[in-house]
Parts: structure tokens; sequence; C-alpha cells
């Protein structure tokens, strides 16, 4: 359950980095065509390009994740108790009867960590899209695209389990 939260933190980062480029991409000019109006044409070098950071963008997600569970657990909770605690807080109606100061302060410590985390991965992410040459404004054009087109989805599988 923990793990599911975790996951979608890692899509939530995701999301950021797409809201991210979203914001630059209501930068451009008037005359650029609307996002999804059109059928994106991908090259095959943006394309390796794009997989490649996808890759590593994994890698870091995977490597945020452990690190996560093992700042909850530093804290002294375990997984199961830290996720009964999130989820109380997400439905207030549903708050633990036994939820002690002393476990509150544990769990905010721990979501200071998992904050941290989650910051440094996101540079991590940014910056493995930057090395590949792309901004992020083209990265998630190409998600975008790929997203749409199972062959491109097709490509950027074979790519990734190369």
């Amino acid at each position: 359950m923990f793990k599911q939260i975790l996951a979608g933190s890692a899509i939530a980062t995701l999301l950021i980095v797409g809201g991210m480029s979203t914001a630059n991409a209501q930068q451009a000019p008037q005359g650029a065509p609307a996002q999804g109006t059109t059928q994106v044409k991908v090259d095959d070098a943006d394309l390796q390009r794009f997989a490649t950071a996808t890759k590593k963008i994994q890698t870091i997600q995977q490597q945020a994740q452990e690190q996560m569970v093992q700042a909850v657990e530093e804290q002294g909770l375990s997984v199961k108790r830290f996720n009964e605690i999130a989820q109380s807080q997400q439905n207030l109606a549903q708050a633990p009867a036994d939820l002690s100061s002393e476990e509150t302060q544990t769990f905010e410590a721990a979501i200071v960590q998992i904050d941290q985390i989650q910051e440094q991965a996101q540079g991590n992410m940014e910056s493995a899209i930057e090395q590949q040459g792309l901004d992020l404004q083209t990265f998630n054009v190409i998600a975008q695209a790929v997203q749409q087109d199972p062959a491109l989805q097709q490509q950027v599988m074979e790519i990734i389990q190369q």
C-alpha cells in the first residue's frame, strides 16, 4: 500500500515535470498549434534521446522510492503504519484513534525527509532530460506523441529494454 503511495508520488513528480513544461508551452508564440490538435512527427534521434531520458527517470524514481521507504523506517515507523497515518490525514473522517503525539511527530519528520527526497529526484529527472539534449517542453511533447501512438510506444520500449 505504501508502495502505491510512493508510486503515486513518482507519478506526481512526473506530472510536475509535465506541469513545468506546460507552463513553458503556454509561453509559446500565439501562432503555434495547440498541443493535441496536430500529429507530432518525432524523428529517430529525438525518440532515442527521449527513451534514454525515460530510462534514467525510471531509475531515479526507483531510487527515490527506496530512499523514501528507508526514511520512513529510519523514523521508526513501519511502512504499514505510515500508510495508515497518511491515509487518515487525507480522509480526516477516518483519523486513527490510537495516534499518539510522538507518532505524529515521527510521521511529520518522515514527511519532511520524503519531501526532500522528492525535490532532489525532481531535479535529477530534469537533469536527466537536459543531459539528453532535450528541454522539458520537447520531452513532454514527445511523451504525448508516444502516448498517442502505439508504434512509437513499441519503439520506446525496445530502446529502454536494450
